[in-house]
């Protein structure tokens, strides 16, 4: 600005040096176009700077701009829906949907039945938590006690902001089909927990119509599927069929668990015991001792394995509560499969569970007579031991499970009261060396 001023000074002075015996009125007037002339420039000048002010802030604000919120509508997602009719009167719908679109949803659904005629039969509602883009899921609408149901109708409403992150994406699906049930691994293969996942097995006819279903939760002891873990599931179709589609629902918080030092399963032992029965199905179990200083819950999801690496099955099986220095066992039972060689399973350990153990002051002793023995136990506790299992592992001198027999030692009550005293007996159906006995049960609670 100084400059500007500097020169039309040094402008103005010339020119009135050049023209001192001009007319007055013509040095006016040449003053005011000089100066008319000074006053365009600076107003070229700031037109520019304020151009170029706005031209930088429209940028800025153009890159503090968030993108614009993905959509989503009917046309992005793929629909198709299965009926099926159970044995007790009810009817299900089974409504697998797969997102095409570019965004995360949470979806609401509500399908209304409908006879030949046009003659409004249900209404139902299911909701999908989250569902990333390329991912499939199903949704089950229930109507009970509804029969003849000719066609659906569905309507779905999507939320791109929900309040669930997606995992369906993150779970590998091992499908292992046998001649009544489909047997699933599902590995966890993203880096946050996946929670509450459900696996629905649909079986089909060859003409594709649903014949049976199934469904389980697929998540070990706190409901979750962690990074890196696995846990299987059988689903069973109780129709002959020709051939099974599964689908998963489940969602996460966002968090990811992570092993620590103190993890209660360093203070487990465990030992393992293997047996197939006569008619083709085989029981596993699971002796869980106690070292910690806690009473603990288990919980434990079991695969079975064949020699050329096959899955043969899945089962889970639990102890509700467990003392400090306690010995419990927990079996795990595959219908239908033979020639296990190997099993791999995933413990989880509730340091804070529901009950208390219903072994604490529990004395039991035992008496062989040939094929079976007596147990005999006794309650010197002053609380009652609910629901109180009896195991009897019968081996052979070899170390191998040969025979094993299982029942409650209670009262009327379903209780070993405190002072009482119990007996029963229990069979082994061939020769055997040595008995090993095990107790389940608890106290507290309902």
């Amino acid at each position: 600005m100084k400059k500007r001023c500097l020169a039309l000074i040094m402008m103005l002075t010339l020119l009135a040096g050049c023209s001192r015996d001009a007319d007055r009125s013509g040095s006016r007037g040449t003053y005011r176009e000089l100066e008319s002339s000074a006053e365009e420039v600076e107003d070229d000048e700031d037109v520019e700077e304020s151009e170029e002010d706005v031209s930088t802030e429209q940028m800025r604000e153009r890159e503090d701009d968030p993108a614009p919120p993905a959509t989503a509508s009917d046309e992005e997602f793929d629909q198709v829906g299965y009926l099926y009719e159970n044995s007790i009167g009810d009817s299900l719908y089974f409504y697998v949907v797969k997102n095409n679109s570019k965004a995360t949803v949470e979806i609401d659904g509500s399908a209304t039945a409908y006879d030949a005629a046009d003659n409004e039969l249900g209404a139902s509602g299911r909701v999908i938590d989250v569902l990333a883009p390329g991912e499939t899921s199903v949704m089950l609408f229930y109507f009970d006690s509804v029969i003849g149901i000719d066609h659906v109708d569905c309507a779905l409403l999507y939320d791109t902001n929900p309040f669930y992150q997606p995992v369906i994406g993150n779970i590998a699906l091992k499908q292992t089909v046998n001649d009544t049930y489909v047997t699933i691994l599902a590995t966890n293969t993203g880096e946050i927990n996946a929670q509450y996942v459900e696996a629905y097995a649909l079986f089909f006819d060859a003409s594709g119509k649903v014949v049976s279903y199934d469904s389980d939760y697929l998540t070990d002891g706190d409901g979750e599927i962690k990074p890196g873990a696995t846990i299987s599931g059988q689903l069973v179709s109780y129709k002959d069929f020709d051939h099974v589609e599964c689908f998963l629902t489940g969602y996460s918080n966002g968090e990811a668990s992570v092993p620590s030092d103190d993890d209660l399963g360093n203070d487990f032992a465990i030992k393992e015991y293997g047996f197939e029965n006569s008619i083709g199905d085989s029981i596993y179990y699971l002796v869980f001792t106690n070292n910690s200083e806690k009473t603990a819950g288990v919980r434990a999801n079991m695969t079975a394995f064949g020699a050329d690496g096959s899955v043969l099955g899945s089962a889970d099986g639990s102890i509700e509560a467990i003392g400090p220095g306690e010995e419990s066992i927990a079996n795990f039972y595959f219908g239908s499969a033979t020639r296990i060689d190997h099993v791999k399973y995933t413990v989880t350990y509730d340091d804070s569970p529901f009950y208390e153990s219903g072994l604490t002051d529990l004395e039991f002793s035992t008496k062989v007579n040939g094929r079976n023995v007596i147990v005999t136990v006794e309650n010197k506790g002053t609380e009652a031991s609910r629901f109180l299992e009896v195991y009897a592992l019968f081996f052979d001198k070899a170390g191998n499970l040969v025979s094993q027999d299982w029942g409650y030692i209670v009262d009327d009550d379903s209780e070993l009261k405190p002072g009482a005293r119990l007996s029963k007996q229990m069979e082994s159906y061939c020769g055997f060396d040595t008995v090993e006995v095990y107790f389940n049960g608890r106290r507290g609670g309902y």
